[in-house]
């Protein structure tokens, strides 16, 4: 299946940020063997992304970093969004998760932002909907 750098780059961040819930043991298993498999391209792509950084970027205080209002900005983000509209085949199925949402885990209700769903919607397919 091919995907955007950008898509896998989100969609890791947003797994990231997942695996923070405490989510059921099938459920986090599943989500983990697709981490395991967003990993490698991952890590290429955040290699990238930091050489543009160091590139482009100033010296701070708090780190090297790269703003909006900095000289190099322009040239800074039309290399950024080349490396995150570039493809790659991957060779992975969605994960499917048998869940209708919303769900309860430990007496909570599950609670998943939209924008973590976003990005992982070409990765992820929630079984009973939401």
């Amino acid at each position: 299946m091919q995907f955007m750098n950008g898509e896998i780059y989100g969609a890791v961040q947003a797994l990231i940020k997942l695996s923070e819930k405490e989510l059921p043991v099938k459920i986090a298993y599943w989500l983990a063997r697709l981490s395991g498999k967003l990993n490698e391209p991952y890590k290429a792509i955040n290699t990238v992304k930091n050489g543009l950084v160091t590139k482009y970027g100033t010296s701070t205080v708090q780190g090297l970093t790269i703003e909006p209002e900095d000289a190099n900005w322009e040239a800074f983000t039309k290399d950024y969004n080349e490396l995150m509209s570039e493809e790659i085949e991957l060779d992975i199925s969605p994960v499917v998760i048998p869940i209708i949402l919303p769900e309860k885990i430990g007496g909570e209700l599950l609670s998943i932002p939209f924008n973590i769903l976003v990005s992982l919607e070409k990765f992820v397919t929630i079984e009973g909907g939401i």
